[in-house]
């Protein structure tokens, strides 16, 4: 039962943030009764859903569920309460809920009203699937992931940054899939100038959506025309710069959010003070896409927690864009998690360690 609530976690991954994403079964007599998993933006929740739709069959029940239900109050009360109002006797839950508001506050609260709990029931799926919220509680800052796109000499551009692509559209597709699967994606000024890209969502040609967009732009150094701008009903975009003017003005009254942020001693934007600000704004989970120098000076503050690195064979030789200044691939700590081949290209996903 439990592996079936994972199973239905598993296919919701990347729509509920800022929540993870929570599978719930209820089973009576060996059956499935029941079964659900966390809406859309993360409420109403699993359980809460799952208990809705058994009703009163819920009475000496079992419950699975891959993350501890909440203690903290919502519309019906807390997850907590619900499962004791619903008459269920066991619960089994993979992992308790980081959330300070929730840790083990629900497990005890269960025990202590006569309901058997069991903790730890393949608990490692459950953290493995919603890494970025677990490490994102720990740390108060977005678990952050980086894409890259590099040639065999591990450059990420010519020299004059004239050719679009150096990866298939295989890869491109893929990288699109790790794009739906995140909160947000964050940029730089210098990316959208020297690209100019709409960075959304295209799994197909038919639909294409949105996710919020954070822009890095010490100097407010973003076109007004840029394509990010175009469709800005459509999505958030926020912007950490430390200009307040006339142009600040402006992207403001087009639908952008600017925050303003102080220059630290190196006349630079506090890195590790934006990841805090962003985090506070609800946002959990980040897909970085951005050049080279820009990733050097977040592997140098430790703001890494993942990389996908899409490799193509093509050579682009010395005077190319490095996708790190000063050290290769090799020299960083990472693990790899999974490879995989897309025609002439090769996909390495990375944890960094």
């Amino acid at each position: 039962m439990i592996n079936i609530a994972h199973d239905i976690a598993k296919k919701k991954y990347g729509q509920t943030f800022p929540n993870p994403s929570v599978g719930c079964v209820i089973s009576k007599n060996s059956k499935v009764i029941s079964k659900a998993v966390t809406s859309q933006s993360g409420r109403p929740h699993a359980e809460e859903i799952a208990i809705a739709k058994a009703g009163s069959k819920t009475k000496g029940a079992s419950m699975y569920v891959t993350l501890e239900p909440c203690f903290h109050t919502s519309k019906n009360g807390s997850c907590a309460d619900q499962i004791l109002r619903s008459g269920i006797k066991k619960i089994f839950i993979s992992a308790p809920d980081p959330d300070q508001r929730t840790f083990k506050k629900s497990i005890n609260k269960l025990r202590k009203n006569n309901i058997y709990v069991n903790v730890g029931l393949e608990k490692d799926k459950t953290y493995y699937l919603n890494k970025f919220f677990f490490k994102s509680i720990l740390k108060k800052k977005p678990f952050t992931k980086v894409k890259l796109a590099i040639s065999s000499d591990e450059k990420i551009a010519w020299q004059n940054y004239k050719s679009k692509w150096i990866t298939n559209k295989f890869s491109r597709h893929h990288g699109h899939k790790i794009r739906s699967a995140s909160q947000a994606i964050l940029t730089t000024s210098k990316t959208i100038i020297k690209d100019n890209p709409k960075l959304t969502v295209r799994l197909n040609k038919i639909n294409e959506s949105h996710i919020p967009i954070i822009i890095i732009d010490k100097d407010l150094k973003i076109p007004l025309k840029a394509k990010i701008l175009k469709d800005i009903s459509k999505k958030r975009i926020i912007i950490f710069t430390s200009k307040k003017n006339k142009k600040s003005e402006n992207l403001i009254k087009l639908g952008c959010e600017i925050i303003l942020c102080k220059l630290n001693k190196y006349n630079k934007l506090n890195l590790n003070s934006i990841f805090k600000k962003i985090y506070k704004l609800n946002i959990a989970d980040i897909l970085v896409e951005a050049g080279g120098i820009f990733f050097t000076d977040l592997l140098k503050h430790r703001l890494v927690d993942e990389i996908h690195l899409f490799k193509s064979p093509i050579l682009i030789g010395e005077k190319g864009k490095p996708a790190i200044v000063g050290k290769k691939f090799e020299n960083l700590k990472l693990f790899l998690i999974d490879r995989k081949k897309f025609k002439n290209d090769n996909y390495y996903y990375y944890e960094v360690v």
